[in-house]
């Protein structure tokens, strides 16, 4: 059987998708990663557990670089702000301000436009079948992962 090119179809409606949160950060002034780390933060605080700048580089899978430069700008615009261990200087605690938490009790509104979006193409048993079949995909890519 040909391949059908699914990768580049996934690839396609990741971009779009992407393109359109973007649109819809943009007047929250953050963009998708950015808004992906906050939820990671506010999840861990909910459940309390401090959160550094290596726990938000593995859960967004950014060099470290590029996460210091992320968690710079959200600090600066007054969404973050990070707090020396007592235990060790090098390390600083990341926590969310009042915006921060705002911005995550916004994005459910974002997530719904984006739900609304995808399942307006579906029917109720497509989304069901995609939602297993993209499971699925991610299960088999997260296994290689670990090999």
């Amino acid at each position: 059987m040909k391949p059908l090119r699914l990768f580049g179809s996934i690839c396609s409606v990741h971009r779009a998708l992407v393109r359109n949160n973007d649109g819809n950060l943009a007047e929250y002034g953050i963009s998708a990663v950015q808004l992906h780390a906050l939820v990671f933060i506010r999840l861990s605080e909910l459940r309390g557990i401090s959160v550094c700048q290596r726990d938000v580089e593995r859960e967004t899978g950014l060099r470290p670089s590029s996460v210091s430069a992320m968690l710079g700008n959200l600090e600066r615009a007054d969404i973050i702000t990070r707090t020396p261990s007592k235990d060790d200087a090098r390390t600083k605690y990341i926590s969310l301000t009042p915006l921060g938490e705002e911005l995550c009790i916004k994005n459910k509104e974002l997530m719904d436009r984006c739900d609304e979006q995808v399942c307006a193409a579906l029917t109720d048993e497509e989304q069901a079948t995609l939602k297993r079949l993209l499971v699925k995909i991610l299960a088999s890519i997260e296994e290689k992962d670990r090999q």
